[in-house]
This record gives structure tokens, sequence and C-alpha cells, in this order.
């Protein structure tokens, strides 16, 4: 069957299609209209571009968007776009659909003032590999246990040795924990559900250096991004130093949604140094342990210092199935090596799950 491409429109312009096949397409399809209206009406970038794909008898049967947004791409804060909410029709899923679909998305970027256009996937690889898209590689899931009591049940099946079993471990655990003997630096302070204000604007500024490739997370984009989740309540921890300046912030869920066990889930991390990290992440550490977490996870890609910084506070690097692609204006083909080194981007959950 040949497939079309629909001229390239603006959601709000195609929205009882895209709706409709949000509904159809997806299985959390019955928020679309929730989901719609905070990720497309309420964003704080330009409209999004949406292209929808079209059979020889005019009907619509899928689409893909492209969400703009700003980011930090060498020493420059530049327009790019999010790939996000590929779809296709079950009965035509044979990838030539979604392949012109992403090959519509690469052409508006090469004709636009975008730097680059980046996607998030882990069944639509080979679809944004052959429109033209270079994959960087593979998230890291990130995981830490304060609690081993549903591990030991695959040895111990008898409860109250288990659990005998389980105190004990845990007790180690938490005596060789990096956060156990961790402290606050003299004057600093850990602050619970700060506003978003002018702070993160600094912290954003002094913290971006750190990264060649980073979405911008200024207070606005914080605002809209956690503030304003219709469906997730995210919480948030920074730490200030003695002058008052923030030098870190985590946004985090407890607990997770979907998850068994009581985890916590880091879904954004912004340090503005190692030191901050640290301080973060061991004040994170002990309010979740405290707060009866069995664990904390999170998903990264991207720069040794964050890497450097999970690995001091013994949580396990597993694989995870995303993949991060991107593809970059031809105009920066002379940066490529630099802005593709998957080592000078900051991607976290707040990208990978949106």
């Amino acid at each position: 069957m040949n497939y079309t491409i629909a001229a390239p429109a603006t959601a709000a312009d195609v929205k009882e299609d895209l709706l409709r096949l949000l509904r159809s397409n997806f299985p959390w399809g019955h928020d679309a209209d929730v989901w719609y209206r905070w990720g497309y009406e309420q964003s704080p970038f330009p409209p999004n571009m949406c292209w929808l794909v079209e059979t020889e008898a005019r009907e619509r049967v899928g689409f893909t968007a492209l969400m703009p947004r700003r980011m930090k791409v060498g020493e420059q804060v530049c327009e790019t776009g999010q790939a996000a909410n590929l779809n296709v029709a079950a009965e035509h899923r044979n990838a030539l659909a979604a392949v012109k679909l992403q090959r519509a998305v690469v052409s508006h970027v090469e004709r636009s003032e975008m730097a680059l256009a980046f996607g998030i996937t882990k069944n639509a690889v080979a679809v944004l590999s052959r429109a033209g898209y270079r994959d960087l590689g593979g998230f890291s899931r990130w995981i830490k246990f304060f609690r081993t009591e549903h591990k030991l049940a695959r040895w111990i099946p008898w409860k109250w040795p288990r659990r005998v079993a389980a105190a004990i471990v845990d007790l180690g655990l938490r005596l060789r924990a990096a956060e156990t003997f961790h402290r606050l630096p003299h004057g600093w302070q850990a602050l619970f559900d700060p506003p978003f204000d002018d702070r993160f604007d600094d912290l954003w500024r002094t913290a971006s250096v750190n990264f060649g490739v980073a979405t911008e997370r200024t207070s606005e984009y914080l605002r809209w991004r956690f503030g304003g989740d219709p469906q997730l309540q995210y919480r948030v921890l920074a730490v200030q130093d003695a002058d008052g300046r923030l030098r870190g912030s985590a946004i985090y869920l407890f607990p997770e949604p979907g998850e068994p066990l009581p985890l916590g889930a880091i879904i954004d991390l912004l340090p503005t140094d190692a030191e901050a990290l640290d301080t973060l992440l061991a004040a994170l550490c002990r309010h979740l342990r405290n707060a009866g977490a069995v664990g904390v996870q999170t998903m990264y890609f991207g720069s040794p210092l964050v890497e450097a910084g999970l690995n001091r506070f013994q949580f396990f690097r597993r694989d995870s199935e995303f993949r991060l692609l991107a593809y970059l204006h031809p105009r920066l083909k002379d940066h490529q090596a630099e802005l593709l080194d998957p080592s000078r981007w900051h991607v976290t959950d707040a990208e990978a799950k949106f």
C-alpha cells in the first residue's frame, strides 16, 4: 500500500485526528484528552508540529509530533525538537508509514532553524535510524536497594527467618552506604519542595556548563514539566549552600507508580559539581530510606559527572531497553563529533518518560 504524508500542521489544526489516534494506538489512550491539554496546549514552547500519514483512500492512520524544546547545544541555547507520539494503526504497522513520518520530521528540521531533533524509544530504533537519526546508545537504569527481604524470598521461603536475615543484611547495607556518614557541608541546607523560582534559573546557568547538550531547565520549564503534570505529583529536593545559592536539585516520585514494591524514582538531577551531587544524593537516599522505600532507581544517559556520583553512592548499573537517537542539522556537521558524543549529553527521565 502507498502512504502519503499530509502537510505539516500544528496540533490545534488536527486535534480531533490526534485524539482519535492517541486513544486507539496507545495503552494510555483513555487519558488522551488530559495528556493533550498538558503536553500540547499548556507547553511554554511554540506550537507542536504534527504530520499525519494517509492511505490511498485518504484515511489518516497515524501521526508523529515534533515537540519544540530549548536546549543548550554546544555553547548556545537553541531551538530543538523532541520526536514524540509516533504511532500507526495496528493494521498499517509495516514500518513504511512510520519511516515516512520520521523522514518528514527530518526534512522539517533541515528547513528550520532547529539545531537538532532527538527521540527516545525502545520500539522504533530501526524506524528512526532509517529516517536518518544517529543511534547514540542505550540508557542505563541505576538502582540502589535499602531493604532486601523481597530478594531473600528466593532462598528463604519462611517469613520470620527471612525477616531476621533481611534485618542483618539491611543493617550491613546501611553501615556501608555512602549516605550514612555523609553530612551537609557547613551552612548548607536541604530544601524540600521549594517553589520553582528565580533560584532555579541561576542553578541552570551554573550547572549547564557541565553538559554539551541538555534541555534548558529554567523555572518556566520546571513549572510546566513537573508542576503542571496532571497525572503525577512530583516532589522536589534542592540543596542550598551557605550563600543561599541552589547547588543542585532532584525531582523524584515516591512511591513510583506501577512498581509492585515501594520504590523511589529520581526523575531529574541537576548538580553544579560533584560536591553538590554527593550532597543531593546523600540527602535524598536518607530521606527515602526513612520514608520506608525499598530502594531508589533512575534512568540516565550521558555525563560522566552524574554516572560517577551514582557509582559513589552504590547504585547498580543495568542496561535499559530505551535508546537515544538524534538528528543534527546539516549546518552543524563540522561539530558532529562533539555534539553527538554520548558523554556530552545530559538526559534523564524528564525526557525519557515524557
